[in-house]
């Protein structure tokens, strides 16, 4: 029987936690080794994080709530820009580092339209590009060949999904009575990446839900994370997940960017549901995600009991986390820096608080000691075995003329941060190139004393003329957080091919294969990222002298639609 995290010691007087200060946790484990303990920050000792919980364009949602802020503001600076100068040598990764890529089910598969994104591509209008994700990579049908390319890129990891949908296409079927085909074509992927030496990490959620749990033609009937009974379905899907594919996988990431989800659906409604500033309902969106993903972990843990790699675990879980750093506009303006708080905590915190040390702040003042909140609930806490972190940058955020929108008061701006004052190299997409702001987040998740895995980091860029600097200034962070002390295991480049970038469509390419999406064969082209990404990898560390080769070239244009 798992029993919860006790705090033993490093409590702090403010009633948050003070991250210079770590807590470790004693519990009875439910597997080995035992071991997270954590702490949300004091408000006065947290660094500055990231913005609006993942690619979300919540400005657009927020804005009317920005009359009076007014234009007074002083430039961020150049901050965001790398440094010209051939820094000094790091050391070399450790051995057992994993070097891998990303996929999600329906971004790169086609065919899923039992689910509630194929639904929302029909409707969503100008919220989307127009483009179908059943135009895209054919990842079923060349799965052989990508997974060569990526053994080819030296890669000894794989990051991939398995849809619910596709294994279980109806309620009636779930949970005894999986589609055949589809338990055994995800078998095939699985044996084809181990036969290549890839180690599998899969996750069980990436957006899309079935659309028997969340229909968007029937919500009342079929409600999704809106509705209680999903906690349950969710951990017997995760409990069926592990005792079907366990033997062969021990990594196991429960749900993708939980608050880019909540955010996108709830607030800007820019992915389904599409509701926009439902914050209360998205909150508790959130502790849905939260109680799903501890139940889910329980479920994974009981069922899958095969070591897979030989590393004395049969299975470790974890959310992708998805954390941006967040600066505001103006230093000096006291409201911009409470809304920077706010958004890092419940954006970046919040959940690794609930799933590490079992508290619910209801009322968002930075404890847990208020009625109605949630202390050290033994349903939730520990149950963490790593920090699956998705990095993609920085966010400039000012704030909100009231609290009408609380805990919400700030509007992040994520897009062309020249205009804000940032000055930085940007994506395809608009956004800052921000390397130093991954080793920053790395650093903020030490008190949680948990191990990393950096499970997405990537860049729009269709010309292949940003990512292969990209690679060598963010991996050369990561190479220096782990000389450092960090506890980082691996990194996950976002993406192994091109593929559908949600409501934003094809027009983004986040691919290291550059796919021609014009021939129907969907022939696969690696680029010049792909071949750095393979030379660091291979050379096992970032050699100083690729900041001298390569440099950023000019970024290329796609709208930014929602995801």
């Amino acid at each position: 029987m798992c029993t919860p995290l006790r705090q033993t010691t490093g409590s702090s007087a403010t009633g948050g936690l003070d991250r210079s200060v770590p807590l470790r946790a004693t519990r009875t484990p439910c597997h080995e080794p035992a071991g997270p303990a954590i702490a949300p920050p004091a408000p006065a000792a947290r660094r500055i994080r990231r913005a609006a919980a993942g690619r979300i364009r919540l400005a657009a949602a927020l804005l009317a709530l920005a009359a009076g802020c007014g234009d007074n503001v002083t430039a961020a600076g150049d901050a965001g820009a790398p440094d010209a100068a051939i820094p000094p040598a790091i050391g070399q990764f450790p051995d057992g580092f994993l070097w891998g890529t990303a996929i999600a089910p329906y971004q790169v598969e086609g065919d899923l339209h039992g689910t509630d994104w194929y639904q929302w591509e029909t409707e969503c209008g100008s919220r989307c590009s127009g483009d179908s994700a059943d135009d895209g990579p054919g990842f079923l049908v060349h799965h052989e060949a990508d997974l060569d390319a990526a053994r080819e890129m030296a890669n000894n990891a794989i990051r991939l999904g398995i849809d619910w949908s596709r294994l279980f296409p109806t309620e009636e079927s779930f949970p005894a009575s999986p589609d055949p085909d589809a338990v055994a074509l995800y078998h095939d992927i699985i044996d084809a990446a181990r036969a290549r030496d890839l180690q599998v990490m899969v996750t069980l959620v990436h957006f899309a839900l079935p659309s028997w749990i969340h229909d968007l033609t029937d919500r009342a009937a079929r409600p999704g994370w809106e509705g209680d009974a999903i906690v349950d379905r969710f951990a017997r899907f995760a409990g069926w997940a592990a005792a079907e594919y366990g033997d062969d996988v021990d990594l196991w990431i429960t749900i993708n960017e939980p608050f880019v989800n909540v955010v996108g659906g709830w607030v800007s409604g820019d992915v389904p549901p599409g509701e926009s500033l439902a914050i209360d309902t998205g909150l508790a969106v959130a502790e849905r995600m939260i109680r799903a993903h501890a139940a889910g972990y329980d479920a994974i843990h009981e069922m899958d009991t095969v070591d897979a790699d030989g590393d004395g675990a049969a299975a470790r879980v974890s959310i992708a986390q998805h954390s941006r750093v967040f600066v505001p506009k103006d230093p000096d303006d006291a409201r911009q820096a409470r809304a920077v708080e706010m958004f890092r905590y419940l954006l970046n915190d919040y959940f690794l608080i609930a799933v590490t040390r079992g508290d619910l702040d209801r009322n968002y003042d930075f404890d847990a000691d208020d009625p109605g909140d949630a202390a050290a609930d033994p349903s939730l806490a520990g149950r963490l075995d790593f920090i699956g972190l998705n990095y993609y940058g920085v966010t400039v955020v000012i704030a909100t003329a009231n609290d009408n929108a609380f805990p919400l008061i700030g509007i992040p701006f994520l897009n062309d941060l020249e205009l804000q004052g940032f000055d930085a190299p940007k994506s395809d997409f608009g956004w800052a190139i921000y390397p130093a702001g991954l080793r920053q987040v790395i650093d903020e998740l030490a008190p949680y004393q948990l191990p990393i895995i950096i499970t997405e980091n990537g860049i729009a860029d269709a010309g292949d003329a940003l990512r292969p600097r990209f690679l060598i200034e963010h991996l050369y962070e990561v190479g220096r957080a782990i000389d450092e002390g960090a506890e980082v295991e691996g990194y996950f480049h976002w993406s192994l091919m091109d593929n559908f970038e949600w409501s934003s469509g094809y027009c983004p390419r986040f691919g290291l294969l550059r796919v021609d999406f014009d021939d129907p064969q969907r022939p696969r082209t690696a680029g010049a990222g792909a071949d750095t990404y393979r030379r660091i990898i291979e050379d096992g560390t970032v050699d100083p002298a690729l900041f001298g080769e390569l440099a950023y070239g000019e970024p290329g244009y796609c709208p930014r639609l929602g995801l």
